[in-house]
């Protein structure tokens, strides 16, 4: 889906991009927190894979957190087109909708159509300016979530969606498949030991 792309598009959409969501009201902090997630390293400085804010194309690519120049820039205007989809989310113009939709997502943007991929929860966007506009330090309602966290290299476009914090840390290190998997199994224990039952 992304074969069309180059280093020089991405930057110009994010640019593009950025600055819709600026106007809607999208704090700098909260686009400046996406963008460091996507191209840039976690805070780790002791032990094997040690790095502090690199870009993650400057790793070794057999280290967990690289990702390429192109995929890493194509994540962060994913995440910032994603946000568009919505419920809530600001309009944007046909010819931009579409060409963007199918750049990043591989289908047009519909505001309040994103879920969750694991608890299928809405993601409003009223929120996501209001908590850029209050933070409470140390936490966010909205994670950059991978799909497949065993994946190598796992830092890759078709692996990243917005996430819930909740749905970050119940998926942990399994795969999406394997935390949907463990909540049938989950429910089914409920149901086996007595503790629910459907009236």
């Amino acid at each position: 889906m992304f074969e069309d792309l180059t280093v020089e598009t991405v930057d110009a959409d994010r640019e593009i991009v950025k600055a819709i969501l600026r106007e809607a009201g999208v704090a700098a902090k909260v686009l400046r927190a996406v963008e460091t997630r996507a191209l840039r390293t976690g805070r780790r400085v002791t032990g094997q894979h040690a790095t502090n804010r690199d870009t993650r194309w400057s790793r070794p690519a057999d280290h967990p957190q690289y990702g390429t120049e192109l995929n890493c820039k194509i994540i962060a205007v994913k995440l910032f087109v994603q946000l568009f989809c919505f419920n809530n989310a600001p309009r944007l113009d046909r010819e931009l909708r579409d060409r963007l939709g199918k750049l990043y997502l591989g289908h047009p943007i519909r505001p309040g159509s994103y879920h969750d991929t694991l608890l299928l929860e809405p993601f409003d966007f009223g929120e996501l300016v209001r908590e850029g506009l209050e933070p409470r330090h140390g936490h966010s309602g909205f994670h950059m979530g991978h799909e497949d966290p065993t994946r190598v290299p796992k830092h890759a476009p078709d692996n990243i969606n917005w996430r819930s914090m909740r749905s970050n840390l119940i998926q942990g290190d399994m795969t999406l498949r394997a935390a949907r998997i463990y909540f049938v199994k989950l429910i089914a224990r409920y149901f086996e030991l007595g503790e629910l039952e459907i009236r």
